[in-house]
C-alpha cells in the first residue's frame, strides 16, 4: 500500500516543532492545507499552533479545513469565531456568532461574546442589550458582568443594584470567574464614590487572582536586567548600520499599563495614514528567534549567521498578518520596554514613544483594573511599587541610550494641552497634522483594552488624581515605592 503523499508531511511538521525552525513548520502546514490531508479534529489544533506563532492566515485557513471537516457543524463554526476575536477580527467574530445557533456554544456563552465584541467596536447599547442577555441565562457570571461594567455607567442605572444583588451566585463561580464580578463591583463602587467599599473589591479580585497567577518579583528583576544587558555605547547603531530595507511601519507606544499608552494609540490611529494598532505582542516572536532580549543574546544570534534584517523582515511579516500590508501601524504590547533593545537594533526606523503618568494615579488605576491576559505584579501593591520601580530604571537606561529617538510624553501634559503634544507626537512620528487626530473621539475602530469606553470620548481631565481617595490604602505602594531598592529616576 503506498503512503499517502501527505502523511510524511506530519513528520516534518513535528521535526520542525522540535528544532523550532518556523519557515520548516510553516511550509509543512501549507503542504498539509494543500494536500487536503484527512486530519480531521487535528486541524484545530494545527490552527492554534499556527496563531500562537503569529502566523493568522494559516491559522485560518486550517480553522476552515477543521470547520469542513466536521461538516459545518455549529461548535465547528463557534471555534472559528473564537479564532477570529483572537486574531483581533472582532467584526467578523460577531457577525460569525449571529449566524449561531442561540444555544451554541450556549446561550449565556454566545450572548456573552457577542456583547463584549460589541463593546471593542463601540456599540454600548447593543453590547448592554446582549450582557443583560447573558446574565439571565447565567446569574452572576464575573465576565459578562465585567464587560457590562465598562460599557454602562452602573452608577447610574438600575442594573448596579442588580450586580449587587448577584453576589449568592457569583460566589458559585471558580475563582476567575469570581474575580471578575468582584471588578465589576468594585467599579460600581468607585463610580459612586464609595470609596471604602471600592477598595474592598478589587483587593478581593486581586486576591482570587493572585492564588491562581504565579509571579515572582526575582524573575521579573532578571528579565529587565537581560533587557539592558549588552547594549553599551555603539551596540544598536552597529546593527543599525546593517539596515536592509524600510522598518518604519510600525510605531512603538509604551509605558505602564493605564498610562495613557491607548489615548496615544487612538490618537494616532485616527491619521489617515495609520491604519490601525493594538496589544499585538509580536517581539516575543523577535526575542524566541534571537535567543532573547539582551544585547547578548543578539550578537550570538548574529555570529551564528542571523542578522538584524532577519528579524525585521520577521516582525514586518507577523504585522502584515494581523494588519494587512498597508499602512502605519500602532503597536503598544505590554511590558515592550523589555524588548526596546531589539526593537531599536531591527527597527530602525521605528518611532518610539513612552507614556508617563503619576505613580499613585497609575498604580491605583492598574490595581483596579482587570487585564485579561493577566499581570501577576497588578494584584499586590508592593509587586505594583517594585515593578514601577523596573520601569523607572529601565527607562532611564533607555533615555540614555536612545536619546531623541525615544520620545517621552508626561499623560498630565497630553490631557492639558492635548493640541501641543498631539502635534508634537505627530512629528515625532514623521506624520503630517490632519484634523481628526485632534478628535480621536469621533474615530470609529475597534479597540481591545480595558480603555476601549474611554477613548471614545473627547480628551479630558477626567484621569488625573484619580487615586487622590484613596490615598490611605495606597500608602504600602507609596511606602514600598519611594524606599530602599532598586534606584528609581524619579516622579511620573
Amino acid at each position: 500500500m503506498n503512503t499517502p503523499t501527505w502523511m510524511p508531511l506530519v513528520q516534518d511538521l513535528k521535526q520542525a516543532l522540535a528544532l523550532r525552525d518556523r519557515d520548516a513548520a510553516n511550509r509543512a502546514v501549507v503542504g498539509l492545507l494543500e494536500a487536503k490531508a484527512p486530519i480531521g479534529p487535528q486541524w484545530k489544533a494545527i490552527s492554534e499552533l499556527m496563531r500562537v506563532s503569529g502566523e493568522l492566515t494559516l491559522a485560518l485557513r486550517a480553522m476552515d479545513a477543521f470547520v469542513a471537516a466536521a461538516a459545518d457543524a455549529p461548535q465547528a463554526r463557534y471555534s472559528k469565531a473564537v479564532l477570529l476575536t483572537q486574531c483581533g477580527l472582532m467584526r467578523e467574530a460577531h457577525d460569525a456568532v449571529l449566524r449561531l445557533p442561540p444555544d451554541v456554544p450556549d446561550r449565556a456563552g454566545r450572548a456573552y461574546v457577542l456583547g463584549n465584541t460589541a463593546m471593542t467596536m463601540g456599540r454600548a447599547e447593543e453590547a448592554r442589550a446582549f450582557l443583560e442577555e447573558s446574565l439571565k441565562h447565567r446569574p452572576g457570571w464575573g465576565p459578562a458582568w465585567l464587560t457590562m461594567a465598562t460599557a454602562v455607567d452602573l452608577a447610574r442605572d438600575p442594573l448596579g443594584e442588580r450586580l449587587l444583588a448577584d453576589e449568592a451566585a457569583a460566589q458559585n463561580q471558580g475563582p476567575g470567574d469570581r474575580a471578575r464580578y468582584f471588578y465589576a463591583v468594585g467599579k460600581l463602587h468607585a463610580d459612586r464614590a464609595e470609596h471604602d467599599r471600592a477598595f474592598a473589591a478589587f483587593a478581593q479580585g486581586a486576591r482570587l487572582l493572585r492564588s491562581e497567577t504565579p509571579y515572582s518579583r526575582v524573575g521579573n528583576e532578571s528579565h529587565a536586567r537581560q533587557a539592558m544587558s549588552g547594549f553599551g555605547a555603539g551596540v544598536i547603531e552597529k546593527f543599525n548600520a546593517r539596515r536592509a530595507r524600510d522598518t518604519g511601519r510600525p510605531i512603538f507606544v509604551t509605558g505602564l499599563p493605564r498610562s495613557g499608552t491607548t489615548l496615544v494609540e487612538h490618537i494616532l490611529a485616527s491619521h489617515s495614514a495609520v491604519s490601525d494598532g493594538a496589544e499585538i505582542n509580536l517581539m516575543q516572536h523577535l526575542a524566541v528567534r534571537a535567543g532573547g532580549v539582551s544585547g547578548e543574546a543578539l550578537q550570538a544570534f548574529v555570529a551564528q549567521g542571523g542578522t538584524p534584517d532577519d528579524l525585521a523582515r520577521l516582525y514586518l511579516h507577523l504585522l502584515a498578518e494581523r494588519f494587512g500590508p498597508e499602512g502605519r501601524i500602532v503597536d503598544k504590547s505590554i511590558d515592550m520596554s523589555r524588548f526596546l533593545g531589539l526593537i531599536a537594533s531591527a527597527l530602525p526606523d521605528a518611532p518610539l514613544i513612552w507614556m508617563r503618568r503619576d505613580p499613585l494615579d497609575c498604580a491605583w488605576s492598574c490595581f483596579r483594573t482587570f487585564f485579561i491576559h493577566g499581570v501577576g505584579w497588578s494584584y499586590d501593591l508592593g509587586d505594583i511599587a517594585a515593578h514601577f520601580r523596573l520601569e523607572d530604571t529601565l527607562l532611564a537606561f533607555w533615555q540614555h541610550r536612545l536619546g531623541e529617538r525615544l520620545l517621552v510624553v508626561p499623560y498630565p501634559s497630553l490631557v492639558e494641552d492635548p493640541q501641543a503634544w498631539t502635534r508634537r507626537i505627530l512629528a515625532h512620528c514623521g506624520l503630517q497634522e490632519e484634523s481628526a487626530v485632534h478628535r480621536p473621539q469621533d474615530t470609529q475602530r475597534v479597540v481591545m483594552t480595558a480603555s476601549a469606553m474611554q477613548v471614545r470620548q473627547p480628551i479630558n481631565r477626567a484621569g488625573l488624581n484619580v487615586a487622590a481617595p484613596y490615598r490611605a490604602r495606597l500608602q504600602p505602594f507609596v511606602d514600598a515605592y519611594h524606599g530602599t531598592g532598586i534606584a528609581s529616576s524619579g516622579s511620573y
